[in-house]
């Protein structure tokens, strides 16, 4: 949190990126970093929305962005028929399958205690409620492997698989990746990929590393981060409980002369 902060009052973007709907995690995250600034910092740090902090927002995987004043500037969804293969499919097998839609909704078609997963990550509460006809960002079930191969063999060719909380597959629009937000946010910020830091730890950060790092930024993996993410990254930070987000600001945003080593895997 002090490192943000320190972002923040250098007049840093911070875009935040991440799977998550558009919850009750950022006004907690907004009250921590702002609320519990001090000194200098205490009256001039105050976030530009609801949902942003000082600059756009990436949520639901980049299917959902939102410009820094919190309008949603661009959204992507599943085709009906996705939906629908979806929901047939977890009807014949019994499984609990989410839907994250419009709204800043979590709709799941039946009532499990699996969904509580979910609690501590302060997304929106999970309602039980008809999906079909709604405009779905993205789906998630189970991530055993036949559910996985299954979800595969019914929506492959007109959606994407993903993972991002261990244990959960997710059902994006084809070719759709948390990189297509950030793209939008960065535009709107008038920057190139390569001006950017990106840091990630799962499946789902994978098409971001490498838009950033085939532009020539900082493309870090956490010590934490799943093998494929760090053989794309350009450098290993620690993992995510030793502050690897705070020691990837300090060594390229907040000292911007230290020269980045740019062979992957190194830290």
């Amino acid at each position: 949190k002090e490192a943000l902060r320190r972002c923040l009052a250098a007049g840093v973007p911070v875009v935040l990126a991440t799977g998550k709907h558009r919850g009750p995690w950022v006004s907690s995250l907004i009250s921590q970093v702002f609320g519990e600034a001090s000194g200098r910092d205490a009256g001039a740090l105050q976030p530009l929305s609801d949902w942003t902090l000082n600059a756009p927002g990436v949520f639901v995987q980049g299917m959902l962005v939102c410009n820094a004043a919190g309008e949603v500037v661009f959204r992507n969804t599943l085709p009906d028929d996705v939906v629908r293969l979806c929901l047939d499919v977890a009807s014949r097998r019994g499984w609990t399958v989410l839907a994250y839609t419009d709204g800043d909704r979590v709709l799941s078609n039946r009532a499990d205690p699996q969904t509580e997963r979910l609690r501590p990550l302060q997304e929106p509460a999970v309602e039980v409620a008809a999906i079909g006809g709604a405009a779905v960002h993205k789906m998630l079930s189970e991530e055993e492997s036949a559910v996985r191969a299954e979800l595969a063999g019914n929506v492959g060719g007109k959606a994407s698989l993903t993972v991002a909380i261990p244990g959960m597959v997710e059902v994006l629009p084809l070719g759709a990746s948390k990189a297509d937000g950030v793209r939008v946010a960065l535009e709107l910020l008038g920057f190139r990929p390569g001006e950017a830091l990106a840091l990630g730890d799962g499946e789902n950060d994978l098409e971001l590393l490498q838009l950033v790092r085939e532009d020539g930024g900082v493309a870090a993996a956490v010590a934490n981060a799943r093998p494929r993410l760090k053989e794309v990254a350009t450098e290993v930070v620690g993992s995510c409980d030793d502050g690897g987000w705070a020691e990837a600001v300090d060594r390229w945003v907040l000292t911007p002369n230290t020269p980045a080593d740019v062979q992957p895997g190194r830290s």
